[in-house]
């Protein structure tokens, strides 16, 4: 408990403390939220394009799915997973392209737990293409991988943790065999955030706050950095209005299941509405009172929760976005 307390205090001290890095803020915001992302999003923790019809489950993996085909991966490729979490996009993209995929998280707790995962949950043959490690994913090479070996990286909502894209993007491409690919689903202001705009200034530090981000930038940013690193941009695209045109009046917003007040089709969405999210703080406060739980674990649902209602607030006004997708190659 004392390591969970030490652990909150730090990450909400991070904001008044200039000193502190990315990567700091990042290991102790994972150290502090990974349960509670676990509870609410199962062991994929990102957004998904979604359909009517689809249940929420069913559009991650499918998101997962597109990511794979995007990157055209298949059997005897390298690929690495940057940012990986506790690795449940690495496993489903593992056993779909039947590539060998390499996890890199700053976390070492989310390390311990991915390799639980697979022990127990992956047959033998499918965990020889699942490796787990903790690493930084600006320092790649030699630390992590050797020099030009990779067929493939992906970032599944993960780069936005480093606001100098250019920082990871050149170490990928150091990675990465001439030609090799990168995929990445990208957290941005879109161009109808106004910097002048108090409203839209708050809720943006409330999704930076609520999710560990030091700095969201807008689209520009990304697509800027990859050019300086090395790579040729193949695609790009933000996810959010491309649904809107695939699924016309079937579209599902990537923000639904959290700007519901209440939703029992599936645990996940009713984990992830407003009733869930509210039932979730209320037990935490109470359990906290008779030390059923650590005080810490109900600050930590209270900052997650206004992360969440930043986020639908972005959502509903287009001023971000959580899935503006860049496919890019290797010069």
């Amino acid at each position: 408990m004392a390591n969970k307390k030490d652990a909150v205090n730090k990450y909400m001290d991070r904001f008044d403390d200039d000193k502190l890095t990315e990567r700091t803020t990042t290991d102790e915001y994972y150290d502090v939220a990974t349960d509670f992302y676990m509870y609410g999003w199962g062991t994929s923790f990102h957004f998904a394009t979604r359909f009517l019809g689809e249940t929420l489950a069913e559009s991650i993996v499918r998101h997962e799915h597109w990511l794979a085909s995007k990157l055209g991966l298949k059997a005897g490729h390298k690929v690495a997973d940057l940012g990986m979490g506790v690795g449940g996009p690495l496993r489903t993209i593992a056993k779909f392209s039947q590539a060998h995929v390499t996890g890199v998280t700053i976390n070492d707790y989310q390390v311990r737990r991915a390799k639980k995962f697979t022990k127990s949950r992956e047959s033998a043959a499918a965990a020889t293409k699942m490796e787990y490690k903790q690493g930084d994913f600006t320092k790649l090479v030699p630390a992590v991988f050797p020099e030009e070996s990779l067929d493939a990286v992906y970032y599944i909502e993960s780069a936005c943790h480093i606001a100098n894209r250019a920082e990871i993007f050149k170490e990928s491409a150091r990675a990465l065999k001439k030609g090799g690919k990168l995929f990445s689903y990208e957290w941005v202001m879109t161009d109808r955030y106004d910097p002048n705009n108090k409203e839209h200034q708050e809720i943006k530090k409330g999704i930076e706050i609520g999710d560990g981000i030091e700095d969201l930038i807008g689209i520009k940013g990304p697509l800027d950095a990859l050019e300086q690193s090395g790579f040729r941009i193949l695609e790009h695209g933000d996810l959010v209005d491309l649904a809107e045109e695939w699924y016309g009046d079937n579209n599902v917003p990537w923000y639904y299941d959290m700007a519901q007040p209440w939703a029992f089709s599936s645990f996940r969405s009713f984990a992830l509405s407003e009733f869930g999210q509210n039932t979730l703080g209320r037990f935490l406060w109470l359990a906290s009172q008779v030390g059923l739980v650590p005080e810490e674990a109900s600050k930590t649902e209270q900052m997650l929760k206004q992360a969440s209602i930043n986020l639908v607030k972005g959502g509903e006004m287009k001023i971000f976005t959580p899935m503006y997708y860049v496919l890019a190659e290797k010069i």
